[in-house]
Formats: C-alpha cells, structure tokens, sequence
C-alpha cells in the first residue's frame, strides 16, 4: 500500500499541506467523493494550526481537488476544466479592478459572444429560438427595473453562448461577463438604457431567425462595443479617484 504523501520541508507551510493532499487523491489514497480528515487530523498529520490547514484546504479547492461547500466537511474531487475556471472567478473579479485587464476581459467576451451567434445563426432549432424569445421577453419585462434587467440581460446572453455546446466556452463566458456585470456601476436613466439594450437584443434575435449569421456577429460586436464604451468613462474615473487618494 502506498504511503500517504507528506509535506516537504521548507516553504509555506500551507503549500506543502495542499501539495501533499493532491498528492493524496492523485495517487488514490483519498478516493474521489470522498471526505478529507477533519481539521483536527490534519493539524495532528502535518503539525500546523488550524488557519494553515484551511489556507490549504483554500488552496487545494482553487486547484480543483477539493469541493468545500457540498458538505460539512471538504470532498475530494478530481479537477476538470470547467471546474478550474470556476474555481477561478474570484481571482478574475479581482483583476477587473484594472483597466487593462478590464479590456482583456471584455475582448474575451466580445470573441465568445460574437463566434457564438454566427454559429447559431447557421443551425438554430426551433426550440433553441424559441428559447430566446422567451429570454428576449423576459428582457422586456424587467425594463425599468434594474436588478430584474441586469438579471434578464446575462439570461439572454448565456443562453446564445450555451447553444453552441461547449462547456468550456460556457465556463469562461460565465466567468467574464458575470465579473464584468457585477462590477458595472447602474445606470443614470435605467428605464432608457435598458430600451436601448432590448432593442439590440432584438436586432441580434431577428439576424440569427433570418440566418443570417455575418449581420448576426455584425450587431452583436456593435452591441458589445457600445456597451464597453458607455463604461469605460466611468472606470477611468475610479481609476483617477483611486489614483489621487491611495489607500495608506
């Protein structure tokens, strides 16, 4: 029977744990679904304290080997690519308070979208358009009302990336264009912003019934780009404001 991997000497004490229990469920000596010991035993195992065993435990779910919230205790899982970009959001939410990185972003997102409804345009069931007016009155619905909106518009959204079928692609879409929502500061006049973003919901909808996958990319890169520049203002703002009054 192989040993249980021990943390090496030298370095963070909180590496070495999460090195050393990635070891233990690659080499199978925690099998898949199964709990890791409890706090106790793994203060007990590796002779730390419990903040460096949870510094750990942080560290070994953020590479995609532990599941912390299914139940009371961490379960051991093995890491796939949606789970590694899920795991990964709250660090791209932390980028974004970077202008640049904030560009990165929306490009990223601008790639996905716009691929995506030139795909759909060209192959789009009748159930898949059917699926999309409903989120496109469900956008109509919410106007004027912010939160209701802003839920809709990531609704209409993730429902064109999701008919392209690649869970990947899905992961990442739901990363950016979450973490670039949640950052966006509300609008002056809600009711006229979100008229202006149903009528290009609209637009997008009617390219893809037509088949017409170029005008659907076409409105779709319009409507991203106006998007980010009705932004853009706003974060070089908090950017200079930020600049000028350094946190001490």
């Amino acid at each position: 029977m192989p040993e249980i991997a021990q943390p090496t000497r030298g370095g963070r004490a909180a590496e070495s744990v999460a090195a050393a229990l990635i070891a233990d469920v690659q080499g199978g000596q925690i099998d898949e679904g199964e709990n890791f010991p409890s706090e106790r035993e793994l203060c007990e195992r590796f002779d730390v304290s419990r903040p460096t065993v949870r510094e750990a435990l942080s560290l070994v779910r953020q590479r995609g080997f532990a599941d912390l919230s299914a139940s009371r205790r961490p379960r051991a899982i093995r890491p796939t690519f949606t789970s590694l970009l899920e795991g990964a959001t709250t660090l791209m939410r932390d980028l974004l308070d970077d202008m640049e990185s904030i560009a990165y972003m929306e490009q990223v997102r601008q790639f996905i979208e716009v691929g995506a409804v030139r795909l759909i345009a060209k192959s789009a069931t009748t159930v898949q358009l059917a699926r999309l007016h409903g989120a496109l009155e469900a956008c109509r619905e919410a106007i004027g009302d912010a939160d209701r909106f802003k839920a809709a518009d990531i609704a209409f959204h993730r429902a064109l990336v999701s008919f392209v079928d690649n869970p990947i692609l899905l992961t990442l879409h739901d990363t950016f264009a979450k973490a670039m929502f949640d950052r966006r500061p509300r609008e002056r006049d809600p009711k006229a912003h979100n008229q202006m973003v149903y009528a290009e919901h609209r637009a997008v909808l009617e390219a893809i019934a037509e088949g017409n996958g170029d005008r659907a990319a076409k409105v779709m890169e319009e409507h991203l780009a106006r998007s980010y520049r009705s932004i853009l203002p706003i974060f070089r703002q908090a950017e200079r404001e930020a600049a000028a009054n350094p946190k001490s």
